[in-house]
């Protein structure tokens, strides 16, 4: 075999791989973005910015304790009345996110129960909502 048939060889079979890695790919179907509306929450992000500086701002703060059981958030006391929306979110397969609203009525704590959560990394959330101003918070949590 002569110099000229191996490049020939060589760039066929380079074609052939870059094929099948693109037929592989095309193929992948657990792809996730962030979320569906990754475009539209980003334009929105500058409240997040202002719940984090409303959280940052509280008398006390909020205390977030991690056990086998699940995990409990104390609200400070100011915070009594507020509602909101607590967001398990989980990076690696959004399908198993899991959000919980709340309204604190008389209690200052939120108990959530994470014995159905698989193993692994997962962002608490905690978006909420007292006398007209909004307050959010994140966590990461391994479990």
């Amino acid at each position: 075999m002569n110099w000229g048939k191996k490049i020939a060889l060589a760039y066929s079979g380079f074609v052939v791989f870059m094929v099948g890695l693109v037929y592989l790919c095309i193929q992948q179907k657990d792809i996730f973005l962030v979320t569906p509306d990754y475009y539209k929450e980003e334009l929105a992000y500058q409240e997040k910015i202002d719940g984090m500086n409303n959280v940052a701002a509280l008398s006390t703060e909020l205390e977030f304790n991690y056990s086998d059981n699940g995990i409990v958030v104390k609200f400070p006391e100011e915070c009594l009345e507020s509602t909101g929306q607590l967001t398990l979110y989980r990076p690696s397969d959004a399908g198993k996110d899991v959000i919980l609203p709340f309204k604190l009525a008389n209690n200052t704590t939120l108990p959530v129960s994470t014995s159905k959560l698989d193993r692994g990394l997962w962002k608490v959330k905690l978006d909420w909502t007292q006398n007209g101003k909004t307050y959010y918070t994140e966590q990461k949590l391994t479990l």
